[in-house]
């Protein structure tokens, strides 16, 4: 260093080399130095030599720091910007001459703080993982000895915990294990190394070690993963036991639900329906949309009575049924929907609830769904995906907790196909569907039900009669195209006609014949001359007779008769004709 100058510029330079800001100032505040990082910070040049530091921050900021109004390592802000201040008096010989002012940049402190801060949380997360697990696991280093571990390893072992923070080795010589290691094992082959292990304690272990490769492929450490198997195999064998039990439970179950409907006095003898009876006490069980499927008289109601009085709805709610067609559509809407007072002419002043508001909590049956109009199986669709409908003439939406059950004798994807039924609505419907197989597949259910409708007859009438036995034979041979319906009313025919206490065969065979007579040849025939007046009133009354017959409502039967609902109903009703059985005289 040669010059006047050159000892100040050695201590500059040095001040320069200090990443932290540097300013010196003397007893009075008069800035004498400073370095770049100082003028960085503070945003200054270094014209500010040989000012007073107060003239220069007039904010009071490094102020304080001249009359050493702070404490050490205090956080400022300048000009937005955070720093920490150190101030360091100079003295010589016992006299004041200045100080050292440092300031230091709080922000990359801050920064390495709060990623410090985010690594400890990350290390705590990671902690409470490895803690978590429910297998045992093991952390050790390049040589196989244990650095870390969690409490399900001991847990599983037996072992105490300073066990595992020595060489894995140890345990395998001690006969702690009684088979190779596959920790030591996947550190020297450098892989993945999976065995069953056999402990001390007699536990069997399921144990997997996973060596950690560092990009020179040299194992730097393994993790090491142990399952008990003895807790597996003890949980499984639960397990099967719980299934066989919940097993022997439902089945249990389904037969003391199907003795309760017994004691109730319905009738599945046949292999056949009891499996549909088993199906639709599975089915009580939830809440599924159900379509039951099958001939007209083969039961399809009461098999919706059986699931709605098996599910817990029966104690919530009614199980309300509605027969599609036999109503006309713009009445059947308001039966369905309900409507509010003054909807339309005729209403009720009141206004009126509709079917779906009734069975509310309960079950719906719409039977002979087939019949359903387009422009209703649009309103259903949206009750049976919303849960919920406007009565007619509200803006009101009601909400619905209902379970609709459809019925139907019609092939319903038939009408899908013709584009007379909803494919989606089909869909809604058709969840579950129960197929009812008709009288003449389950033969075995004929007799059981002979003698049920003839005691119910008894019952009713305090009577005491009964079926022959040479009858019996008859009526399992007829083929009853009209199903439960036609048996029960051959039977109430059988037991109005029958003389003595015994329904005779000869009776049993004149009734089948004559069924089986009109379906072949329906013709009506006479065997005198009479005014043509009376012919066709003959001809009339038979006709409506067999329509009664094998239809389940008026409302087929004037279909099929090519009539008015309202007229045949009047016909019917002159000439004494009356719907036998359940049918619905709608």
């Amino acid at each position: 260093m040669t010059g006047g100058n050159a000892p100040n510029e050695f201590y500059q330079s040095i001040l320069e080399a200090i990443p932290n800001g540097i300013i010196i100032i003397d007893n009075n505040g008069i800035i004498n130095m400073l370095n770049g990082a100082a003028c960085s910070f503070l945003a200054i040049t270094r014209d500010v030599v040989g000012r007073p530091i107060k003239k220069i921050f007039t904010g009071g900021e490094l102020t304080k720091i001249n009359k050493g109004q702070f404490q050490a390592g205090e956080k400022i802000v300048i000009n937005g910007h955070s720093f920490f201040i150190n101030r360091s008096d100079i003295t010589f010989d016992n006299c004041n001459l200045g100080a050292v002012i440092i300031l230091q940049d709080a922000t990359e402190i801050e920064e390495i703080s709060k990623n410090l801060n985010s690594v400890k949380k990350l290390n705590q997360e990671l902690d409470a993982i490895f803690e978590s697990s429910f297998d045992g696991i093991m952390i050790g280093d390049e040589k196989g000895n244990g650095v870390k571990f969690n409490r399900s390893l001991v847990r599983i072992t037996g072992l105490e915990p300073w066990h595992f923070l020595g060489r894995i080795a140890d345990l395998e010589e001690n006969g702690i294990f009684l088979c190779e290691s596959v920790t030591l094992k996947g550190l020297r082959e450098k892989r993945t190394v999976t065995a069953i292990q056999k402990v001390f304690n007699g536990k069997e272990v399921f144990c997997t070690a996973n060596p950690i490769i560092d990009s020179d492929g040299k194992a730097s450490g393994v993790v090491t993963n142990v399952r008990d198997l003895t807790e597996l195999n003890q949980l499984k064998e639960e397990l099967e036991k719980s299934n066989l039990l919940a097993t022997r439970y439902h089945a249990e179950l389904s037969e003391l639900m199907y003795e309760k409907l017994k004691k109730e006095k319905i009738i599945a003898e046949s292999p056949g329906m009891r499996k549909v009876f088993s199906l639709i006490i599975r089915a009580a069980r939830t809440d599924s949309t159900i379509m039951i499927l099958g001939e007209s008289g083969v039961g399809k109601e009461v098999l919706a009575r059986i699931i709605h009085k098996t599910s817990n709805r029966s104690e919530k709610g009614s199980f309300i049924q509605i027969n599609c067609g036999a109503i006309p559509e713009n009445l059947l809407e308001s039966e369905l929907f309900g409507y509010e007072a003054g909807a339309f002419t005729g209403a009720n002043p009141k206004g009126k609830a509709g079917l779906f508001e009734i069975a509310d909590n309960g079950t719906l049956l719409l039977d002979e769904i087939g019949d359903l109009s387009l422009n209703l199986q649009v309103k259903l669709l949206r009750v049976l995906q919303e849960r919920e409908f406007y009565r007619i003439g509200s803006t009101i939406v009601r909400k619905l907790d209902i379970r609709i059950i459809s019925a139907t004798n019609v092939n319903i994807w038939e009408k899908v196909q013709t584009g007379s039924f909803r494919e989606d609505l089909y869909y809604r419907l058709n969840v579950l569907p129960i197929e009812v197989p008709p009288l003449r597949e389950r033969k075995e259910d004929i007799l059981p039900l002979a003698v049920h409708f003839v005691r119910l007859l008894n019952e009713k009438y305090e009577f005491e009669k009964r079926i022959a036995p040479e009858s019996f034979s008859i009526l399992e041979s007829y083929s009853w195209p009209g199903n439960v319906r036609e048996l029960q009313n051959v039977l109430e025919r059988l037991w109005i006609l029958s003389d003595g206490d015994l329904i005779e065969p000869d009776n049993v065979d004149l009734q089948l014949n004559n069924l089986k007579s009109r379906q072949k040849n329906p013709s009506v025939f006479v065997s005198e001359l009479l005014p043509m007046k009376e012919a066709k009133e003959r001809l009339e009354k038979e006709l409506i007779k067999m329509a009664f017959d094998c239809c389940p409502s008026v409302r087929k039967a004037a279909r099929i008769l090519d009539m008015d609902h309202a007229g045949l109903i009047r016909k019917a009703e002159k000439y004494g004709i009356t719907l036998s059985g359940n049918k619905n005289f709608m």
